[in-house]
């Protein structure tokens, strides 16, 4: 065993290449002999890479996780408490890549969360706990993830209620921008356009606000875009259908009203509700993913790419898209709308790359877990995540303009297809709002009581060093869109993107 000074200064060496140990190295709690020890387990950790660490990268699920499940309404033990503390102070230290973005730091999280998971006496405790630890991670993936599993979650959230109208929240505001239910609407003398600003006297920024310390978001746009989603209803904070708002007209002074909302028990107006939904969703699905939406103007929907293939035979599939993006690049401008998650790949990966792309399209830099070194990473080795090396490149040089369409719902996948578009088309103008800000392959781990943590497991930066974590990705045209087009069913930054095809 080497003296306490020398062991010291043998754990800084050593700390030198990884930053989890040279953190706990510099702990000022941490005495020298268990420094030392600390030291002697890291010189002799495994190095297969067999172990918590998914041996290809992009595998989501975290090996070796036993799932620890209690009856429902039965508080976790404390020793199991305690163990999901150690594996989200784990898992984070080591398997998430940007631990330097977090504030306040996760050390300090976990340092608060202590006593809390200590001294916790009940299951709808530990789940709140559960959530605002995660919550400090601002990771959009991680948001609600969760929900589907909580024992507790209509006490937590209260929102087993719905309002009988359509809302969005724009600016920090919540407007109604659509009437579901109007005999509702109409005793509570709401009207399309109105603005709600509290909800039984609590406003609806402080509901944002402590609605943002129990669900993760990489940013605030892409927490207040979900917080817009009516079937999570996480807005309105209610257990009971009878609620009070304060609302401020288009039109006239502000008013308090008195709203009935709609419950499990409202079965003609649930009914009502599921066929709006329907009906909205079925206009998206109504329209082809690829489309000419105007003389001269190719128009791509990410989220809807896999419609290309429907009904197509396997060896009839490149034939399709070569004259599909022929088509294409006969027009003035093309535009790839990524408001979505991509539900085919290939799209871009191997036929936007195969007409356009010049042969060495390395469009952002990957960096993955360092299954030898813990703590720590590096690039991905080869070009095969970046462009298939199978596939020899046209390189049609289209000189039309085109346009790239991004929002909150840009996420993950869709970050990193939009990355890779603005590579192989240098002229294109990306317009829109910031996106989620979780581009990387997902991962998961397993937390005592059966629930899941999600989080961002790889790096992804810009080829100029930029980070896509939290920000989202470049945009050169930052167009929101505006409450009047909302309320009449216009698509504002569909329609600047047309604009600027049009733009002599």
């Amino acid at each position: 065993m080497v003296g306490a000074e020398d062991s010291e200064k043998s754990a800084l060496k050593a700390s030198t290449a990884n930053p989890v140990l040279q953190g706990l190295v510099n702990e000022k709690l941490l005495n020298r002999a268990l420094k030392d020890k600390l030291l002697q387990i890291y010189s002799n950790r495994d190095t297969t890479g067999k172990y918590y660490v998914p041996a290809l990268h992009y595998t989501t699920d975290i090996p070796h996780e036993k799932t620890y499940q209690y009856p429902a309404k039965t508080n976790v033990p404390f020793e199991m408490r305690l163990l999901a503390l150690a594996k989200l102070q784990g898992v984070i230290d080591y398997l998430y890549p940007h631990t330097a973005l977090i504030k306040p730091t996760w050390d300090r999280t976990i340092k608060e969360m202590v006593p809390l998971y200590i001294n916790c006496r009940s299951r709808m405790e530990y789940e709140i706990l559960l959530l605002k630890c995660v919550a400090r991670l601002n990771d959009s993936h991680a948001y609600n993830c969760f929900y589907d599993t909580m024992v507790y979650k209509k006490e937590i959230f209260k929102n087993s209620f719905y309002p009988p109208f359509a809302y969005e929240v724009i600016d920090g505001k919540l407007f109604v921008t659509n009437i579901i239910i109007p005999r509702l609407c109409a005793e509570a003398g709401i009207k399309k356009g109105d603005e709600i600003t509290a909800v039984n006297g609590q406003s609806i920024g402080k509901r944002i606000a402590m609605l943002s310390k129990l669900l993760c978001a990489s940013n605030r746009n892409t927490l207040i875009y979900k917080l817009s989603n009516y079937l999570t209803n996480f807005l309105w904070s209610s257990d009971v259908a009878r609620v009070s708002l304060a609302v401020s007209p288009r039109s006239g002074s502000g008013k308090s009203v008195s709203l009935r909302l709609i419950g499990p028990a409202d079965k003609g107006e649930i009914a009502a509700i599921n066929n709006y939904l329907s009906e909205q969703s079925a206009v998206k699905v109504a329209t082809p993913s690829f489309r000419l939406i105007q003389p001269g103007t190719a128009y791509f929907e990410i989220d809807k790419a896999d419609l290309l293939l429907k009904d197509e035979q396997e060896n009839a599939i490149d034939a399709k898209m070569d004259s599909l993006l022929n088509l294409a690049a006969q027009q003035k401008g093309i535009i790839f709308d990524m408001r979505g998650y991509p539900r085919w790949g290939g799209l871009v990966y191997h036929y936007i790359y195969k007409k356009f792309s010049k042969p060495e399209n390395l469009f952002a830099k990957y960096f993955e877990a360092n299954a030898k070194n813990l703590g720590t990473f590096y690039p991905v080795v080869g070009t095969g995540t970046y462009y298939p090396s199978t596939v020899k490149p046209e390189n049609l040089n289209y000189q039309g303009k085109v346009c790239i369409i991004v929002n909150a719902q840009t996420r993950s996948l869709s970050e990193w297809t939009t990355m890779n578009l603005q590579h192989i088309f240098p002229q294109a103008i990306t317009i829109g709002e910031q996106t989620s800000g979780a581009d990387g392959d997902e991962k998961h781990i397993n937390l005592p009581g059966n629930y899941n943590l999600y989080f961002t497991g790889n790096a992804i930066y810009y080829p100029d060093g930029t980070l896509a974590q939290g920000k989202g990705v470049k945009i050169d045209r930052r167009i929101k869109p505006r409450l009047e087009d909302i309320l009449n069913g216009k698509d504002s930054q569909l329609q600047y993107a047309l604009d600027v095809i049009n733009a002599k």
